[in-house]
């Protein structure tokens, strides 16, 4: 007697020892719509040597029953796509380690260059120190070399008297300091410029900055986008802008 066969994919390993799932579809027959249609059933299968993977095309054979659920087995494995698909994911596993590591050795190597760079030009701090050894030092403590490179540091750093008597170094901090209230002076000076520059009065001369600016006609623009690009002007423009508005500026100060 024959045995049942189907051809089915393995949707399901892993799970249980020696089994998987295995989707078979069929046709069947429809009365309401008159029509065949494609139905799907699961079937728990042995898999003696536990060799198939999920995604492998398989046929599958009635045997003796296994378990209470377990009537089929592995006959033959048609296509081994899903162990393909395994080396694939091993494969690519390795990639991204492989890729992972890679980027990890160019970050410390990047890191370590930076770190001898940072050493080679922050020599601030050693120069000082050799500038205050010599002063500290008695006479002929020092080699000529070290007297000469004392010279260098001086003359590099402008240092007539120790400890100076100025700034060294502008520090960081420092810098943005200034660059706040630059930008806060900025801010204080175009907000009421602007809304004043927005009234018929100054109409003229916005329309004159807008055509050199924005190199459009003003006739073309509505207010809200001349309000805009006038105020990109005096933002990027400080300066020129408190020259050029200096009697808008001297009226606002009066009120």
């Amino acid at each position: 007697m024959a045995r049942q066969n189907f051809i089915g994919l393995v949707v399901s390993q892993g799970k249980m020892d020696k089994t998987v799932k295995v989707q078979i579809e069929h046709k069947t027959f429809n009365r309401l719509i008159n029509k065949e249609i494609m139905k799907r059933k699961n079937y728990l299968v042995h898999d003696e040597g536990n060799i198939a993977r999920e995604g492998d095309v398989v046929r599958i054979e009635a045997c003796r029953p296994l378990s209470a659920r377990k009537h089929f087995a592995i006959a033959e494995i048609r296509k081994n796509k899903g162990s393909q698909f395994a080396k694939y994911d091993e494969m690519a596993k390795q990639q991204v380690l492989l890729e992972e590591n890679e980027k990890t050795r160019e970050f410390i190597s990047r890191r370590e260059r930076t770190d001898n760079m940072i050493k080679e030009k922050s020599s601030l701090v050693s120069d000082l120190s050799l500038v205050a050894k010599g002063v500290y030092s008695a006479n002929g403590a020092l080699t000529e070399e070290e007297n000469q490179k004392i010279a260098e540091i001086k003359e590099k750093y402008q240092i007539n008297s120790w400890p100076p008597n100025k700034d060294i170094l502008a520090l960081e901090i420092q810098s943005l300091r200034s660059e706040i209230q630059t930008l806060q002076d900025t801010i204080e000076f175009v907000d009421p410029v602007l809304n004043t520059l927005m009234s018929e009065q100054y109409q003229s001369r916005v329309d004159d900055v807008l055509r050199d600016f924005a190199k459009k006609d003003p006739a073309e623009l509505k207010k809200n986008i001349k309000k805009n690009i006038l105020r990109k002007y005096l933002l990027t423009n400080p300066t020129a802008a408190k020259e050029q508005f200096r009697d808008v500026l001297d009226s606002i100060n009066k009120q």
